[in-house]
Order: C-alpha cells, then sequence, then structure tokens
C-alpha cells in the first residue's frame, strides 16, 4: 500500500492545478468575429420620407473577451479565426470602464459625423464648426498620461483658444519639449472647463518636436439639422461603423436599393470631409463577414490586404478611401 501516498499527492496536485487553471485569469484576451447587423433598422428619422430597404447595409463587430483563465487560453490555441492578445492592447493604462467610456464617445462622434456627411451628400446645407481637441488616449509613461483623461477636450493652450489640430500644433511649434504649458481642458458631461499644467515631450518619431502626448481627434459641432435622424447603436461602441452608419442614412433617405439586393457590409471611420479611415481587427470583421455569407464586404484601402488574406469563399471585398468610392463600389459591383 506504500504507493497510495505518492498517488494521493499527485491527485492533490493535479486538482490544485485544476482549480488554479480555472480560475486564475492572465493578462490576455480573445477577438473573435462579431456580428453583421443591419443599419437602416437602427435608423429613425422624422423630417422627411424614409424608404426602407429590402436589404440592408450592414456594420460588422468583434468580440472580446474578459481576460481569459489560463484553461481558456489553453483552449484558444485550438479555435480558429481568433487573435490572442495582452488586454493593454485595448485598454492601454486605463481600464475596462474608462475603455467603454471612450468607445461610447467615439460612436457618438461617429454617429454625428456619419449624420452631417450623409446628409450634406444628399443636399442638405449643414453649418459647422470645430469646437476642440478630444483626447483618445494619452502616451504610456508621460505627464498627459498623469493629467488626461479619455474624453478631455482641450479648447485652449496659453491662452489660445482651440478649435481645431492645427491650431493647436500651431502653438506646440513655438515650444520645447520639458516646457510647460496651460490647457484649458473641458472635463466631464457638465462641460466645465478646467486649467491643466502640463510638461511637453519629445516626438519619438521627429526629435526636437514637442507633443503634449496623446491620440487626439478634433470636435465638430454642427448648426441645426434639418432633418431628424437618430441612430440606435445599442452596445456597440467605437468609430470603425462611420462608414456603414453613412451608407446606412443615404439608403434610407433615398428611393431604390443601394445595396442592389446584394448582401453588403461596410467597416471604416468617417470623416466629415468624406474620407474613410483605418480600422482595427479588420481580420476578424472579414471573417465574420464572410460566415455571415456578406457578398460584397466595403473596408478602408490601408486594411485591403489584410482583409483579402483572412477571406477563403467568394466574397468580394473592395477597398475604397472615400465617400463616394463607396457609393461606386455598390453602384458598379
Amino acid at each position: 500500500m506504500a504507493w497510495l501516498a505518492p498517488v494521493a499527492v499527485l491527485v492533490f496536485l493535479l486538482a490544485v492545478t485544476s482549480v488554479v487553471f480555472t480560475f486564475w485569469r492572465t493578462d490576455q484576451v480573445a477577438i473573435r468575429p462579431g456580428s453583421v447587423q443591419g443599419v437602416p433598422s437602427r435608423i429613425t428619422v422624422s423630417g422627411a420620407e424614409v424608404y426602407p430597404p429590402e436589404s440592408e447595409i450592414s456594420l460588422v463587430t468583434v468580440l472580446v473577451s474578459q481576460r481569459l483563465t489560463i484553461w481558456q487560453r489553453i483552449g484558444a490555441e485550438f479555435e480558429s479565426g481568433i487573435d490572442i492578445e495582452p488586454e493593454r492592447t485595448f485598454t492601454g493604462d486605463g481600464t475596462r470602464r474608462e475603455l467603454r467610456r471612450i468607445n461610447e464617445l467615439r460612436m457618438d462622434t461617429s454617429q454625428h459625423t456619419a449624420i452631417v456627411v450623409a446628409l450634406e451628400h444628399l443636399g442638405y446645407e449643414i453649418p459647422r464648426r470645430a469646437s476642440g481637441v478630444i483626447v483618445l488616449e494619452t502616451m504610456s509613461g508621460t505627464p498627459a498620461a498623469e493629467n488626461l483623461m479619455r474624453g478631455d477636450v482641450i479648447v485652449g493652450i496659453e491662452g489660445v483658444p482651440v478649435g481645431e489640430l492645427g491650431e493647436l500644433v500651431e502653438v506646440l511649434a513655438s515650444h520645447s519639449a520639458g516646457q510647460t504649458v496651460v490647457l484649458d481642458v473641458e472635463r466631464g458631461d457638465g462641460g466645465s472647463v478646467v486649467s491643466v499644467e502640463l510638461e511637453l515631450v519629445e516626438s519619438p518619431a521627429e526629435p526636437g518636436r514637442a507633443l503634449i502626448g496623446v491620440e487626439a481627434d478634433v470636435r465638430v459641432e454642427a448648426g441645426e439639422v434639418p432633418v431628424e435622424v437618430n441612430i440606435d447603436s445599442g452596445s456597440i461602441g467605437g468609430p470603425s461603423a462611420g462608414l456603414a452608419l453613412t451608407l446606412g442614412v443615404i439608403d434610407l433617405l433615398t428611393p431604390g436599393e443601394l445595396t442592389g439586393e446584394r448582401k453588403v457590409a461596410a467597416t471604416g471611420t468617417m470623416s466629415f470631409d468624406g474620407s474613410v479611415g483605418a480600422i482595427g481587427e479588420v481580420d476578424q470583421k472579414a471573417v465574420a463577414a464572410e460566415r455571415a455569407g456578406v457578398d460584397l464586404f466595403l473596408v478602408p484601402v490601408p486594411n485591403l490586404g489584410e482583409a483579402l488574406e483572412h477571406v477563403s469563399g467568394d466574397m468580394r471585398v473592395m477597398g475604397v478611401e472615400t465617400l463616394h468610392e463607396a457609393l461606386d463600389a455598390l453602384a458598379e459591383a
């Protein structure tokens, strides 16, 4: 019976290992193909006639898991169509809660841009102005990471009002890394302005150039919109649905079928000048679109190569740089 002791020890160790593997979470997350969801059915319009299409332009999502347990991490190695990344790839130095907040902000901005661009394409005149620089992300290890928050809006620097990125860059051009500047920052839902003293850092790409140390975008405020358009994005966040949302609004407000009765999906950010910007996780989105039986998938030109690498069936993938190119692609394909 001498063998019972080592067997008992082995069983105990296996049990402990199993518990640890089940509950101990790594610092990694799984990115999986998400869903393909029609856009026009998410849109409500008042003040104009609508033409609900039979075949809707769709947006594409991805799913980002919570931190994986060790068992889940092992299992993910055998799952197709999945990427494993450190959680910090998405959260940076922030938290999941902060990430959700900034993605909600990005979606709100994306919706607003899509509506304005779509209505202007349809002939409506909408006055708009740049009203500040939105902080989307801060550079790790910089004073900005300690003093600025995602969602802050920079409206002034050294007493000079800031509306556009170019105005901020112009002021920074006369400063050097290591100098301290005072920013006027709108913070919180109330829009109260606070003063933030910040030490500038040197650009890693352009030695000698002073930076605040943030990834930013311009905040644009539109005047009165002649047609009330609301988009229900549900739990979807981020900016990458901009192209799909813009096409969806145009489709709903024009007679006929923009998709030509095909199943069409689109991804890409949308800017007020109608340009389509690159997005992340295009490989997962291409897989999701193909699995959903999409016939035509429109992607930003910089993402085209990666998308094509992950398509194995008959789905056609086309790269576009502008809204007009996307509309031409729909008309010709």
